[in-house]
């Protein structure tokens, strides 16, 4: 085999006629050696042994020299002669190697020595009949001849054509059952040091794929498997790219078999995989890829109840994992589409599905067997690697740039609608925010609108939030008439009113105030069932959010119906509502004041007297809450004030609050004490009891508020009203609370002492 052939022996100083000698032995020499190779085959006439001896001579097919690599296709060819001719004696009903030894010799034919392409033509024509015969069909002899012959051509184009027909004459010969073994000689051709032998092997492994691809099922795992070991070894992008384009084929003909393997890969992605979903992606068939990864995760069954039975760790950890695997998949698989046509056709039912994984990982950990694993789950340029929510949020995120104008993106982190989507304290509020923009954007459709609103008797508390957040936003939106679902999604949130989550309460109240915007009219057509349900939800103690819902709800309605409208209803949320100027939660206080205002603003003749009369007892806490601690609670209670102003009967003080638009709240209080002063030392004396009252029984924040207040008071009416008997124990009480453990109390205590002189306050006789 390396004799060097006669140009090279000239050019090595041998001479012409020993050259030719030598040549002439050698051509002997070949020939003795495809007896021997005949006499050893008949030694054990079998496919097994043929193999072997193939296996020996392929050290010198993988030769870097022309003249080794040609002689062992000789060689090769007149072993595969003789077993040909003698074939029927071996008794063989099938040819197990067919498929390996076309994967092996098949390459050749591209090779750069026109007698080394004719012998590997050669070889694949024995191949094939002795296939034939086991297949008891013609091999198409009459069309393989000929293209063997034209191996040899010097035009490329001609070559080219030659070659590509015999590719696919002879791939369709290959079963099904024999495929890995093709693949696997052909990938191992393509690490040949020999380019264009390299990239023969990819054009058949390609031509394989595209001919007989969609024969292949039970195969299409362990082919992945042999293609995901070559990956590493295969970084030059001409060779790379038939590993990529044929785990294509495989997808185009079996998705959800290809899916199903990628799947099972580890997360993190390492980055073969990340770009052979990347490379899926970019094809023409990616609809139905989404569309079958779409399926698996709506049925990953992240939203059903846990089943009684006890399963290992190991088992619950990798079912867990499977949801978070399909979402990075879509990720990648979105960010490398080329158009958005595809995730604008599937925007529809691809939403629901995401929404549906971020609610399911909302506040969940990370499973620990993803987090011992080296690398980032992540994109480069996230921190965080143990937030599965996050994970779901870039999914969706990655999903609405490829359909959205930027503008709308914008918004949403503007609004800071992703950090709330992940928190589950704000979860609600991010759909909220992430619907308002998706009905602006247009995006919002009626399957999808069906879709969310099955979500709300789901077992799952987490998706019923989802669902309840989306249909609270969705109550603002016109179209909803036009779709015939406004009354089916009221009628809805009037019953989770009653729901176990807390939270869906409370979206729910949200959503029967929203229908002051997207539908006066049924609100005004069914009145008494929204004010009847916001005012129960007045009285959920278990949860404030709700309450406070409950009571913005109550203030748009009363706003849209306005007094006269409202009924009997008036009275007793007026007395409902005053019950939380106090309350701890400073949501509520806000609420609270907020809705006051509305019903000061919304009373009419029939209602003005009773008004009035509740004014009387509550003026003194609406001035007090000017210097509410929280800024929302007082800038609401300074609002309410300036709305009840016509009810008061202080004159001066009516006309102050009218006059005084612009002041602060800290102003607006001063204001008031000096005209209180003026006009009624009897109302002066109620605010310091209402001061005293608070911060004798409060702490914190709201006891120092009221020390405020009092200061305040004394600051602007002196100290005529405070009798001796009063001083002595207001000494006491302040000189107790400036040594408490709250810094504001000290501090307003001190300020209170100081401004009334009674830090030494004058004996008893």
């Amino acid at each position: 085999m390396p004799l060097p052939a006669l140009e090279p022996a000239e050019e090595e100083g041998a001479t012409a006629a020993d050259a030719g000698h030598v040549q002439g032995l050698h051509a002997r020499t070949m020939g003795a050696l495809g007896e021997l190779l005949t006499a050893l085959l008949e030694e054990d006439l079998s496919s097994d042994w043929l193999a072997e001896m193939l296996h020996v001579l392929e050290y010198w097919l993988t030769s870097a020299k022309e003249w080794e690599r040609e002689r062992a296709l000789q060689a090769c060819a007149q072993l595969l002669g003789a077993f040909e001719e003698r074939f029927e004696l071996t008794g063989e009903t099938s040819f197990g190697p067919f498929g390996s030894m076309v994967g092996l010799l098949a390459p050749f034919t591209c090779d750069s020595l026109a007698t080394s392409r004719q012998r590997a033509g050669a070889c694949l024509g024995h191949l094939l009949r002795i296939q034939g015969r086991t297949l008891e069909t013609g091999a198409e002899e009459d069309e393989v001849q000929p293209l063997c012959q034209r191996l040899s051509a010097p035009d490329a184009e001609a070559l080219r054509q030659a070659s590509s027909r015999l590719r696919k004459i002879v791939c369709k010969h290959i079963p099904p059952a024999q495929a890995t073994d093709f693949l696997s000689a052909a990938l191992d051709g393509m690490l040949s040091a020999r380019s264009v032998c390299a990239q023969a092997a990819g054009e058949w492994l390609l031509t394989f794929l595209e001919t007989c691809g969609g024969q292949l099922f039970t195969e299409v795992p362990e082919i992945l498997s042999i293609i995901y070991v070559r990956m590493p070894t295969m970084q030059q992008d001409t060779l790379r790219h038939f590993l990529l384009e044929a785990v294509s084929l495989l997808a185009l003909y079996h998705p959800g078999a290809v899916i199903d393997s990628l799947l099972q890969k580890q997360l993190p992605m390492d980055s073969d995989t990340e770009e052979l979903w990347r490379v899926l992606g970019g094809k023409f068939f990616v609809d139905h890829f989404l569309r079958v990864l779409m399926e698996k995760l709506k049925n990953s069954g992240s939203d059903q109840p846990r089943s009684s039975s006890a399963k290992p760790e190991a088992e619950e950890e990798e079912a867990a994992l499977e949801p978070l695997k399909m979402t990075r998949a879509i990720s990648v698989v979105v960010s490398a589409l080329q158009s958005p046509e595809a995730v604008l056709r599937l925007l529809p039912e691809l939403l629901p599905v995401l929404l549906k994984q971020i609610s399911a990982t909302v506040g969940k950990e990370m499973p620990s067997s993803a987090l011992i694993t080296r690398g980032k789950l992540f994109l480069k340029g996230h921190a965080s690697d143990d937030n599965p929510c996050r994970l779901s949020l870039e999914t969706l995120e990655a999903v609405l740039r490829t359909c959205l104008d930027g503008k709308w993106l914008r918004l949403l982190r503007q609004q800071g609608a992703w950090a709330a989507l992940e928190d589950p304290r704000a979860h609600h509020d991010g759909v909220c925010l992430l619907t308002g923009v998706l009905l602006r954007a247009g995006t919002v459709s009626l399957p999808l609108v069906l879709v969310l609103t099955r979500w709300l008797d789901a077992p799952s508390a987490n998706l019923r939030v989802t669902a309840a957040a989306f249909c609270a936003e969705l109550m603002k939106e016109p179209a909803l008439r036009e779709w015939r679902c406004l009354q089916p999604i009221a009628r809805a949130l009037l019953e989770k009113l009653r729901d176990s989550s807390s939270t869906v309460r409370q979206m729910a109240a949200r959503g029967l105030g929203n229908l002051v915007s997207g539908a006066p009219e049924k609100l005004r057509k069914h009145k008494g069932a929204v004010l009847e349900a916001l005012r129960r939800g007045l009285e959920d103690a278990a949860a404030a959010e709700v309450v406070a819902e409950s009571l913005l709800a109550l203030a748009k309605v009363v706003t849209e119906l306005k007094g006269k409208a409202v009924g009997s209803a008036f009275r007793d949320i007026a007395r409902a509502t005053k019950g939380f100027f106090d309350a701890e939660q400073a949501s509520l206080r806000s609420a609270a004041f907020t809705l006051y205002g509305v019903l000061a603003a919304s009373a009419t003749s029939r209602w003005r007297s009773f008004f009035t009369a509740e004014l009387g007892s509550t003026w003194a806490t609406l001035v007090l809450h000017l210097r509410d601690p929280d800024p929302g609670a007082s800038m609401a209670c300074q609002g309410a004030l300036r709305l009840c102003a016509p009810f008061l009967g202080l004159r001066r003080v009516r006309q102050g609050l009218a006059v005084t638009t612009r002041l602060s709240a800290a102003e607006l209080l001063g204001d008031v004490c000096s005209q209180l002063a003026q006009e009624s030392p009897e109302h002066q004396e109620m605010l310091y009891v209402a001061a005293r009252r608070r911060f004798l029984g409060s702490c914190g924040e709201l006891q120092a508020a009221a020390l405020d207040v009092a200061g305040v008071l004394v600051e602007h009416a002196g100290l005529e009203w405070l009798t001796r008997e009063e001083a002595m124990p207001l000494s006491a009480t302040l000189r107790v609370l400036r040594s408490d453990g709250d810094p504001r109390v000290q501090q307003a205590a001190a300020r209170l002492l100081r401004d009334t002189g009674l830090e030494q306050p004058p004996r008893r006789r």
